[in-house]
């Protein structure tokens, strides 16, 4: 009988984030991505003044900017081999600013969890019957957004001509 409940619970909860292997792919992969449509990515960002380590989502060139914010040193490009966590610590307010570490908390992107479906929007996105979304109202939604989708596997883009209109695709890990 308890084996049933646990059974029955797991499958409940079947959403399950991916593998750390693979978040460092689609990170590789969006840092790579020179479109004028940027795609969004995951980081554990430090903030070196309070010590608190969190879960950021921001568009991937903005770590860029944030990096430059921080050491006064623009790099074109960023080698993600070398971040393997995608771990990154900043002291500076614009550095933190630039990628969006105070725009919301783990409550409010939990929360914000529980009034979408983000189960059946991955499966939608997998099939390939999801390919965009639009957001009308909340960049604080639209970057929630895209942290919940990077976390299940789904690269999200920021629309070049109109910043609210995005792509979406699920991400196929690659063969090694």
């Amino acid at each position: 009988m308890i084996l049933m409940v646990i059974i029955g619970l797991l499958s409940f909860n079947s959403m399950t984030e991916i593998d750390v292997h693979t978040k460092q792919e689609m990170f590789c992969m969006a840092l790579n991505n020179s479109s004028t449509a940027p795609n969004y990515v995951v980081l554990n960002i430090k903030n070196i003044k309070t010590g608190e380590i969190k879960e950021v989502c921001t568009e991937a060139p903005f770590l860029s900017g944030a990096m430059y914010k921080e050491f006064g040193k623009y790099l074109d490009k960023i080698d993600c081999k070398k971040y393997k966590e995608r771990y990154f610590e900043f002291s500076k307010d614009s550095a933190l600013w630039n990628i969006n570490y105070n725009l919301y908390s783990k409550v409010s992107l939990d929360s914000f969890a529980k009034t979408i479906n983000v189960e059946e929007i991955i499966k939608l996105v997998k099939s390939g019957k999801l390919k965009s979304k639009t957001f009308k109202n909340s960049r604080k939604e639209q970057i929630m957004f895209a942290h919940l989708m990077f976390n299940n596997g789904v690269m999200m883009t920021r629309g070049c001509v109109a910043g609210n209109i995005c792509g979406l695709s699920f991400y196929i890990k690659s063969k090694k």
